[in-house]
């Protein structure tokens, strides 16, 4: 099934332990000779490379053509012996993803150390960037996309590529000029190429875009392969340091943490004592989707497979309960783009979306055991560092600063348009509830024999438990569950919403500096070591771990973790630069 959101898995036909791609017509490697073909090809001078690199610095492989994964198992092997304070970023594009029981087939054999960790996170073949941890210093980013729109979309210097496509005679496209001119503009100075392929037309190419080629040796029946270099000297980029305070103690700021915790790098944390969303214990983790599959809404789905591994996170059904026609319709189509293991229609005017679940922030808190401080920040301001005060008394000093607070409105600014909504939930005794009803209200599964109703916004800043609220909650729930039930607890929490009602993630724009810029894309003045990580709205728990490992990912000189085009969705300037070019 191919559609707007899913691509389409690749057609397999095995003569023996042999793959062969029924699109292409073409092998996945000889004949009994996977591993040592790949080795050879790719594994061995990226080994000779990786062994140059000195300490706390990182390297970054990109691959054209996933397939079975046999290159980035044999990359992460090598990584079993490279220091850890070594870095590698292995980035994968496929457009025709092995679906993961065939991925299963092919490796069940192999005693890679770090297979289990990647079969369990292989993702649906869900159109655009995944990331996969699957070592302490080694992420991935499968992307799932044609090969010139992931290039193009795609925010990363590259090392060394591996061009493991099928034939040029067989897979035009992946060879085309274009695609070369690309490979060209992403490589970092020295960066290595190498492939199975000896083409003329891609020797050819390879050279007009600037690199130096050979033909090396082939493998087996192969007489030659294609190796190159794009100038002599190559030296690895350092990977990024620094120390980091982050103001908000919430699902964005506790995210950003655990993405520089996963980079050992420790940071500050400052609790507002605002109360806000976060506390309540069970929180919805769905994509928001729509019939026309626009780049937010396949963001959004990329970010809640992404929570599916997070501490904290319980998978399990999410059932909405449309009330209108135009919602059913709506939810129809959508039903229709995905296959029915991932959703369906359960019942008349009712949709299952099975890859779901809630989450609990105190549980990821726990985990991360961070470095907090308790303290209202009045003000902020930068010399050489970061410092934050709370009425004249300094409470850090930091090279990096991240903003992840929408309650504190007065530390940002008004370019940012953000406003503060209020949201209420009480929690019901209940027996066996086992998914989400997304109904006028969200009710939970069962935890601990109570489920988190919730569903109240109202545009106040007060925190006051509201009785009117709470009745609403209440009789919904007793109209969902058949069984009324007082509430066992209640809490309110403010909420920070752009006038979009999307995201603000990114660095913060010298403002003034945009009054002729046309283009987010084109914003290329920051203030230095200040970030933004806020106004997640109602979906904080769906959207905040992915676009919190983008902004980390950027700050440290990755590979970023979701595209050019859905980093300009999420920018800090989106707003001024509108309305400056709507004058």
């Amino acid at each position: 099934m191919t559609t707007q959101y899913l691509l389409k898995n690749a057609e397999i036909v095995w003569n023996e332990e042999t793959p062969i791609s029924a699109q292409y017509r073409d092998i996945y490697w000889q004949k009994n000779a996977a591993i040592k073909e790949k080795y050879h090809v790719f594994i061995k001078p990226f080994k000779e490379l990786s062994e140059k690199m000195p300490i706390k610095s990182q390297i970054t492989v990109c691959e054209l053509g996933l397939g079975f994964g046999v290159n980035l198992m044999l990359a992460a092997e090598v990584w079993r012996h490279i220091p850890s304070s070594k870095k590698l970023n292995f980035i994968s594009i496929e457009k025709h993803p092995v679906a993961k029981p065939l991925m299963e087939k092919a490796l069940r054999s192999e005693s890679f150390k770090y297979k289990e960790e990647f079969l369990s996170k292989y993702p649906e073949p869900y159109r655009g960037q995944h990331v996969l941890w699957i070592g302490d210093n080694i992420r991935v980013l499968l992307v799932f996309e044609d090969v010139s729109q992931g290039l193009a979309n795609l925010d990363a210097q590259v090392d060394f590529w591996f061009l493991d496509g099928f034939s040029p005679k067989k897979n035009e496209l992946m060879w085309k000029a274009g695609v070369f001119k690309r490979i060209r503009n992403m490589s970092r100075p020295g960066a290595k190429i190498a492939t199975y392929s000896a083409a003329q037309q891609v020797k050819e190419t390879l050279e007009k875009n600037g690199f130096v080629t050979t033909k090396k040796k082939g493998f087996g029946e192969k007489k030659e392969m294609i190796t190159g270099s794009l100038g002599n000297e190559w030296l690895p980029a350092n990977h990024g340091e620094g120390n980091f305070a982050i103001i908000g103690s919430g699902l964005a700021g506790l995210f950003c943490a655990e993405a520089l915790t996963k980079r050992q790098i420790r940071p500050i944390v400052i609790n507002e004592g605002i109360t806000g969303p976060s506390y309540i214990p069970q929180l919805s983790v769905y994509p928001h989707l729509a019939k026309r599959a626009e780049p937010k809404y396949r963001m959004s789905l990329l970010a809640s497979n992404y929570m599916r591994d997070a501490v904290g996170f319980n998978p399990c059904s999410f059932i909405w309960k449309p009330k209108t026609k135009k919602e059913i319709d709506r939810l129809r189509v959508i039903c229709s783009y995905f296959p029915d293991e991932l959703m369906f229609e359960l019942e008349k005017n009712s949709f299952c979306f099975t890859n779901a679940g809630w989450f609990n922030t105190q549980t990821l808190k726990s985990y991360l055991s961070l470095e907090e401080i308790s303290e209202k920040i009045t003000d902020i301001h930068y010399g050489s560092i970061w410092q934050g005060y709370s009425n004249r008394k300094k409470v850090f000093s930091s090279e990096n600063l991240i903003l992840a607070t929408g309650s504190s409105l007065s530390l940002l600014p008004a370019e940012l348009e953000i406003r503060k909504i209020k949201g209420q939930a009480i929690s019901i005794k209940t027996e066996g509830l086992n998914h989400i009803i997304n109904d006028e209200v969200t009710i939970f599964p069962t935890n601990k024999g109570t489920s988190v109703v919730s569903g109240t916004y109202t545009n106040k800043s007060s925190l006051e438990i509201s009785s009117r609220d709470t009745e609403r909650l209440l009789k919904n729930a007793f109209r969902l569950l058949g069984k009324e039930t007082p509430a066992e607890n209640e809490w309110t929490g403010l909420r920070a919403i752009a006038k979009d009602r999307v995201p603000i993630v990114g660095q913060a724009p010298e403002w003034r500096s945009l009054e002729n810029t046309q283009r987010v894309r084109d914003v290329k003045i920051f203030k230095s070591g200040l970030y933004y990580c806020l106004a997640f709205a109602s979906r904080g728990a769906t959207n905040a771990r992915l676009y919190s490992e983008n902004l980390i990912s950027k700050i440290l000189g990755e590979p970023s973790a979701l595209g050019l085009t859905e980093q300009n969705i999420l920018s800090p300037s989106r707003f001024f630069i509108r309305n400056q070019t709507r004058k």
